[in-house]
């Protein structure tokens, strides 16, 4: 019996899950019945729905690849308290799975404003009701907001840089051989941990969606197109090192880090590059942000208050924004 299964018991008022849509595999089907027994247990009648995102959607999946799901709520969460209920048992989930398993959880409240493109036209549904078809898809502003400042939250924590953000950025880890871009580890059947480039991939993507909704306003709906769409509607200089970071360590090499020595050297040149891409990023997001903070959007000063970018033009808008309202003026010491 896998490690996260939850046998039903009578509080789970209902038939064993019964799902409507397959991931294309037994075992994979297996654990999606296995995470929502276990989410139906612990919160009777709640969950409405299921969706399946990512590469098993569009059949793009390695043995390395995450099983990446959504489970939605009915209605709204009860109180915050709910959601991060919610939020600790998807991670319980995680930790237990005996595949690499990503779970989000949502109220069909907070789709209510807009589905993110990856979920509305890209996802499908493995069970429940399907709720998406009637909501809209979140707007391009909205997205663009969320891709930009979720794209700079993580290339300051996925790579543990300094929570104060100073141009330019420098490498994770300079010294190491990938110049720390392969600090995520996979765990293989065996149990055995071991470095992969899945943070080079997923930052990099990240980034690259959240450029081609800023500067092209366009959706980017699935890790698989990124490239192309950053090709399409961006095509700057660096379409190439995103097309060769997917294609590469991704497609080619699986994220793993690959044992000849003539690949190592393509993997560290991919990874020196990197590090120009990510400033490049930083300084449109710097142009993104300074907007944001003049019309005082709530995101972007959250985002100040916890890792804040040293520019002398963001901290006079900030300065300025204090001067406005009641609230203290909350940055980390330039």
């Amino acid at each position: 019996m896998p490690r996260n299964t939850v046998r039903l018991t009578s509080e789970h008022h209902g038939e064993p899950i019964t799902l409507r849509g397959t991931t294309g595999s037994a075992n994979l089907d297996r654990c999606v019945r296995d995470t929502l027994e276990t989410f139906a247990t612990a919160f009777p009648n709640r969950i409405r729905a299921c969706y399946m995102d990512g590469s098993h959607v569009d059949r793009t999946s390695l043995h390395t690849s995450d099983l990446d799901l959504t489970i939605v709520f009915g209605d709204w969460f009860e109180d915050e308290k709910e959601r991060a209920r919610a939020e600790e048992l998807a991670r319980r989930c995680a930790g237990s799975s005996e595949v690499a398993l990503d779970s989000d959880v949502i109220a069909e409240s907070d789709l209510s404003h807009g589905v993110p493109p990856m979920l509305k036209l890209a996802s499908r549904l493995l069970y429940g009701d399907d709720v998406l078809a009637d909501l809209p898809l979140l707007e391009i502003e909205e997205w663009t907001r969320d891709r930009m400042h979720a794209a700079y939250w993580l290339v300051v924590n996925v790579f543990h840089r300094p929570p104060v953000v100073r141009l330019s950025l420098g490498y994770p880890d300079p010294d190491s051989e990938f110049f720390g871009y392969d600090n995520r580890s996979l765990r293989g059947a065996d149990g055995v941990e071991f470095p992969s480039t899945r943070n080079l991939v997923r930052v990099t993507g990240w980034m690259a969606t959240a450029l081609v909704a800023f500067v092209a306003r366009e959706y980017v709906p699935s890790k698989r197109r990124c490239h192309e769409l950053y090709r399409l509607h961006v095509g700057d200089g660096w379409s190439s090192l995103l097309e060769e970071v997917y294609t590469v360590c991704r497609g080619r090499w699986s994220y793993l880090i690959p044992p000849e020595p003539s690949d190592q050297e393509q993997l560290r040149a991919s990874c020196a590059r990197t590090l120009a891409f990510e400033n490049h990023f930083m300084m449109r997001y710097r142009d993104f942000l300074l907007p944001e903070l003049r019309s005082g959007v709530d995101q972007a000063l959250w985002l100040q208050g916890r890792v804040p970018f040293d520019d002398a033009e963001v901290y006079v808008a900030l300065v300025a924004l204090a001067s406005t309202t009641d609230e203290p003026l909350r940055t980390k010491a330039r």
